[in-house]
């Protein structure tokens, strides 16, 4: 089973982050937190939708993550009124010149108005840090969120907007 390991990093100006590549670049996801610690998923890119159900725990020092895609949209349908947490987002996924996958994320209020933009670096188990920024947001990095306080920069707590406007760094 795979070990998550991000680093996460607070961007600032979302106009100008999501300026960085096309419209079309960007899949919007529909994300919901069942009770516990799973999670649905809906990502629409080019009008195709695709759905996932996430369960993370800690074992034994470390977050282990399921993921499996669902195949039957309605599973998705009939699952998203028992989610107590929501969060709507833009995201773009980009590898960068050392293979690690870097997801930005932009999270949208009911209005759309992007409330807070938060980049991930999904990593080896046993890398602490990525070598470097992707180049693209470099300039963009409001805050690299230190391993210490990376849990109060998940998505299940940022689905809050007034809990990611109390955020200090």
């Amino acid at each position: 089973m795979p070990t998550e390991n991000e680093r996460k990093y607070v961007l600032s100006d979302p106009a100008a982050v999501r300026a960085l590549w096309a419209p079309e670049d960007w899949s919007e996801i529909r994300q919901g937190y069942l009770p516990g610690d799973a999670r649905i998923r809906r990502q629409t890119r080019d009008g195709v939708a695709s759905d996932s159900f996430t369960y993370k725990i800690a074992a034994a020092g470390r977050l282990i993550e399921i993921e499996t895609a669902m195949t039957e949209p309605r599973d998705f349908d009939d699952l998203w009124p028992l989610t107590n947490r929501r969060i709507h987002k833009r995201r773009r996924t980009e590898l960068d010149r050392h293979g690690l996958q870097w997801d930005i994320d932009l999270l949208l209020g009911p209005t759309g108005a992007c409330y807070f933009a938060v980049a991930e670096c999904e990593m080896p188990e046993a890398m602490d840090a990525p070598p470097d920024v992707l180049p693209a947001l470099a300039p963009h990095i409001a805050y690299a969120v230190p391993r210490e306080r990376q849990g109060e920069f998940v998505n299940s707590r940022l689905a809050d907007p007034g809990y990611a406007a109390s955020l200090t760094f």
